[in-house]
């Protein structure tokens, strides 16, 4: 089955939701690149666990009306965009709990060596594949944002593991497939909190938990090169 591009750049909801409602109709699979430049250095990124430990200050805020009123505004004024269209509890999860000293490592590995993101995480679902851009805004990390993994709308989703079946995980198989139409993605890392992707791709794999530390992010630089 073909990849096809669901989209080369951050899209309305709407213009979202009628690419998704399409795609599971005719269950294809979707390639989102936000960009068709041909990029040699690919960091894979996971959320949860990388730059998200498993922490819930969101709750202290989310219910809050005048807490989320003045986040609202304080995001509108310093950037243009109406956050309130987006999942509130996604939204305050990346302002509030992701974690600042993870978030400038993972800065610290797309600088050194060039590589752009390419986003591994569940993150990518169907809603957060339009909001995450723009929580990757808050943090000036938009502008290394290349594309996530494949997405598959099949109500048979075994049928993908044809070929792969020797693979412990679907992350990991998703990332050799994507490789694979990526061919121009020389140097690679894939920096997870789920273990056992180091069976599928022992060599390019670099586990965090609950959060990416220096040193993690040192093997990154050390797998992708410098500039």
């Amino acid at each position: 089955m073909d990849y096809e591009i669901l989209m080369i750049r951050p899209m309305t909801s709407k213009e979202i939701e009628a690419h998704i409602d399409q795609y599971q109709l005719e269950k294809r699979i979707v390639k989102v690149d936000f960009s068709d430049e041909k990029i040699e250095k690919a960091l894979f990124l996971d959320i949860d666990g990388v730059i998200q430990p498993f922490s819930e200050k969101r709750f202290d805020y989310v219910e809050n009306k005048e807490s989320m009123d003045a986040l609202y505004k304080s995001l509108e004024e310093q950037f243009g965009v109406d956050y309130r269209q987006f999942g509130k509890y996604d939204l305050t999860a990346a302002y509030y709990d992701w974690d600042k000293d993870a978030v400038e490592e993972i800065r610290r590995i797309l600088d050194v060596t060039g590589a752009k993101i390419v986003v591994s995480s569940d993150w990518r679902d169907l809603y957060n594949q339009f909001a995450l851009p723009y929580f990757f805004l808050i943090y000036d990390l938009m502008k290394y944002l290349y594309g996530y993994l494949p997405i598959y709308y099949d109500t048979n989703y075994a049928s993908h593991r044809v070929g792969y079946e020797h693979f412990k995980t679907d992350r990991g198989r998703d990332i050799i497939k994507y490789l694979k139409v990526h061919p121009h993605i020389k140097k690679w890392v894939a920096i997870d909190d789920y273990r056992d992707m180091i069976y599928d791709i022992p060599d390019n794999f670099v586990h965090t938990y609950p959060k990416v530390t220096k040193d993690e992010a040192d093997r990154c630089i050390q797998i992708l090169g410098e500039k």
